[in-house]
């Protein structure tokens, strides 16, 4: 999301006001679906079909049996059925989708024809599910003072990874790049982050008191804030920003702020990162959390993707850090600037004007020692001579683009 501080006098209020819808408007919410019975976890696999899983009709009854799959039509198809509980789920580098059930304590496997197999058993209320690039699961356990986080390994061993009382009822599970986990807290608004060196501490605090699940992507998190019905971002740096939901409780597609979502759950970043899906559930009465939670609808949440992204583009690791001139120089509108830096810092990547106003921000984040591409799209901006400065640990370094339109 984006900040602006207004320093001049000079920006009359037409502009503002045009900024603003600008900024605030440019992602919209759609519904995909029809209804159906899916109110478990979402994600996406490597054609990036929609996979939603269906916990139950109520939190209470955590019955539900199936997976289903959604494709870009909107097409419901089921995909598996033999679960119990059906909640959390990722994709693994095997293919395999693994799956949480609340309601048996157990971690399926489920192939690409559907297939149920079980991983692990005792695995106590789980919920939200991660796979490292290892086959290595780690699930949320939904219980409280303390809740845990176990690993599971691809022989089916359960271990406790984590055991916190920060840890209330934790939720959703998402892994970032570092491999720094994040719990989404269903009894209170906390993310909670673990390290993977098991230190535990509270991240951001997201409004309504009652998350659902949550996604890693762009750099940053994507969290459902159920009971608040509305979806949230969260950047590295602990800034939370509504992305969408007017706090209405409804079903109405629109721009992202003014749309309504009722009783989200699940979400999951496309492939390219620039749509969200959300299940929502189509009944617009009763409580949160005694409320029915089927049947849900799958929403889109369409231009989530700032125009930059960062792409790392070498495998070796530098041996310094560095900020190259941008290519193409000079450029219209889009050019891309590369950097490394060798060793794991918060780096920072910003555009500026002549002035010293900062106009855009690319990278506002943890990264690992590597060499990364970022590309940067000025279709909004004027022609002229522009600074770009990288910040990272005590490295600071600013060259010159030019925009030519």
């Amino acid at each position: 999301m984006i900040k602006l501080i207004f320093t001049s006098s000079f920006l009359n209020l037409a502009f503002v006001a045009f900024l603003f819808q600008s900024i605030c408007f440019s992602q919209t919410v759609e519904t995909l679906t029809d209804p159906f019975s899916a109110a478990g976890g979402v994600n996406v696999d490597k054609n990036g079909v929609v996979y939603v899983a269906d916990f139950g009709d109520f939190l209470n009854s955590s019955t539900g049996t199936k997976v289903y799959k959604v494709f870009s039509d909107g097409t419901v198809e089921e995909f598996a059925d033999g679960l119990i509980g059906a909640s959390g789920n990722d994709f693994g580098p095997d293919g395999f989708l693994y799956q949480s059930n609340i309601g048996a304590s157990r971690i399926s496997k489920i192939a690409t024809d559907g297939t149920v197999t079980t991983l692990a058993n005792g695995v106590t209320a789980p919920v939200g599910c991660v796979v490292t690039n290892d086959t290595i699961v780690f699930a949320t356990n939904c219980i409280q003072n303390p809740g845990e986080i176990d690993m599971i390994t691809p022989d089916g061993t359960v271990t406790t990874f984590v055991s916190s009382n920060l840890l209330s009822c934790p939720n959703g599970l998402t892994m970032d790049s570092l491999g720094n986990l994040y719990a989404c807290n269903f009894n209170n608004g906390w993310v909670i982050k673990i390290t993977p060196n098991k230190q535990v501490s509270n991240f951001a605090f997201i409004p309504g008191n009652n998350n659902g699940h949550l996604t890693y992507a762009n750099g940053k998190l994507y969290v459902v804030a159920r009971c608040a019905n509305q979806i949230y971002t969260v950047e590295m740096d602990r800034t939370v920003s509504l992305l969408a939901g007017s706090g209405a409780r409804g079903n109405d597609d629109g721009p992202a702020l003014s749309a309504t979502f009722s009783i989200p759950n699940g979400i999951a970043a496309s492939l390219t990162g620039d749509t969200l899906y959300i299940n929502d559930d189509v009944t617009t009465t009763g409580g949160c959390f005694n409320g029915s939670l089927n049947p849900v609808v799958v929403r889109m949440i369409i231009g989530v993707k700032n125009p930059t992204g960062i792409t790392e583009t070498n495998n070796d690791l530098p041996e310094d850090f560095s900020l190259e001139q941008n290519y193409p120089n000079p450029f219209n509108p889009n050019t891309t600037i590369s950097f490394s830096i060798p060793s794991k810092e918060f780096v920072t990547l910003k555009i500026y004007n002549l002035l010293g106003s900062e106009v855009a921000t690319l990278a506002n984040e943890e990264r690992a020692a590597g060499t990364y591409e970022v590309n940067f799209s000025a279709d909004k901006l004027p022609s002229g001579i522009y600074m770009y400065t990288l910040s990272a640990g005590n490295y600071v370094q600013t060259n010159k683009m030019i925009l030519l339109k």
